[in-house]
């Protein structure tokens, strides 16, 4: 009881600072675009040894209406939504169990041997999620391993996001990549993959997921939990294939 207790109120501290983040974007102006790089093939010539962040699985998928009507009313709103948030989230992982779809590690089991195959000798730097260090500290972490050519930043992470109160929940699985040559420190490589939910940006590769991994409501999200893991799992091969298209030479 107690440890449900500290994880609801964890959960609810780390969404209230999400929205309120949010609110800020709302109500300050919107948040700055995502800058793409196409893969930069003569400017990889030379990288054969690559240095990976591979990070740890999510310890809870969240499950957020984005335009919640609560951020309507700044950050006083902000905190309601972020209450509903919060309890909507704790229904979701109860019934997911998020040590049982290990996303993270999917993706890694296939993306690693993928690379390998494109002739590219790799070495993985753990990150845990919880440490909550930022890019630029992970960035020189990865990059201060001695004789790698580039340092590979990728980052994956998912969730359940619905419009509006009233529109099907979505699974949104967002995948971040960036390839910085560990010599001259320019970018190689930068690309932003979201499989499911269409937040609208038109700077990422927006990936359709499967037609029916639409829930209605948190009621029915967690009805059927084998339907509700698989719609986030589906998203592996399709992210993996996209990614390592993009990084043959």
């Amino acid at each position: 009881m107690k440890q449900n207790t500290e994880m609801m109120k964890t959960t609810y501290l780390r969404i209230v600072a999400l929205l309120l983040v949010s609110a800020s974007v709302l109500l300050t102006g919107c948040a700055a675009k995502f800058q793409r790089q196409a893969f930069n093939n003569e400017a990889a010539t030379h990288v054969k040894k690559i240095t990976i962040t591979q990070w740890d699985d999510q310890e809870e998928y969240r499950a957020v209406v984005v335009n919640h009507p609560g951020m309507s009313f700044g950050l006083i709103g902000a905190a309601i939504a972020a209450a509903d948030t919060a309890t909507k989230t704790k229904k979701l992982n109860d019934a997911i169990k998020p040590e049982t779809v290990k996303l993270a590690s999917a993706f890694y089991e296939k993306a690693l041997p993928g690379l390998k195959q494109l002739g590219y000798e790799t070495i993985s730097v753990p990150i845990k999620r919880q440490l909550g260090e930022k890019a630029d500290v992970i960035k020189d972490r990865v990059a201060s391993s001695r004789g790698q050519d580039a340092s590979l930043m990728l980052n994956i992470s998912a969730s359940y996001l619905a419009a509006g109160a009233s529109t099907f929940y979505l699974p949104s699985v967002v995948l971040d990549a960036e390839l910085v040559d560990n010599k001259s420190k320019a970018v190689i490589y930068r690309e932003a993959y979201h499989y499911g939910y269409n937040n609208g940006q038109t700077e990422v590769v927006h990936i359709d997921a499967a037609a029916d991994c639409k829930f209605q409501d948190i009621v029915e999200l967690t009805a059927n939990i084998d339907k509700t893991r698989r719609c986030l799992l589906d998203s592996v091969e399709v992210l993996v294939g996209q990614f390592l298209s993009d990084l043959k030479k």
